[in-house]
């Protein structure tokens, strides 16, 4: 139906056309990477400024780490007066939530002796 000549037109123009379309993707992606590149340069120097402003000593981490142990210990003996509630029949848990008190103290207990591992190795 078309001649030699009308399909190569044909196919130049539809060459041409996906050629443009992807060059303007292609700057759309450009500009939007750009674009991001900027905002991450800004964050990254607000998050430096914000951390010179922050001072953290020895102290702080070392009575963080003790309020987090003692966090720990009552959670631990909270799971553990729930067992030994349940074990005396003052108040009953079903298996599921047994359960799940019994893994808990497991937990905390691995935590806590982790934390101690912590202090021992710890030299500032």
């Amino acid at each position: 139906f078309y001649t030699p000549v009308a399909k190569k037109i044909i196919c130049e123009a539809k060459s041409s056309m996906t050629r443009n379309v992807f060059l303007f993707f292609l700057l759309i992606a450009v500009v939007s990477i750009s674009a991001n590149d900027d905002y991450f340069k800004e964050t990254a120097r607000d998050r430096a400024g914000l951390m010179e402003s922050i001072k953290i000593t020895r102290e702080d981490v070392f009575a963080n780490m003790e309020r987090r142990r003692e966090q720990l210990g009552k959670m631990l003996e909270k799971a553990k007066e729930d067992l030994a509630d349940h074990e005396a029949g003052r108040s009953l848990l079903s298996d599921e939530e047994r359960e799940k008190t019994a893994k808990r103290a497991e937990i905390l207990e691995r935590k806590l002796e982790r934390m101690v591992d912590v202090d021992e190795r710890v030299s500032f």
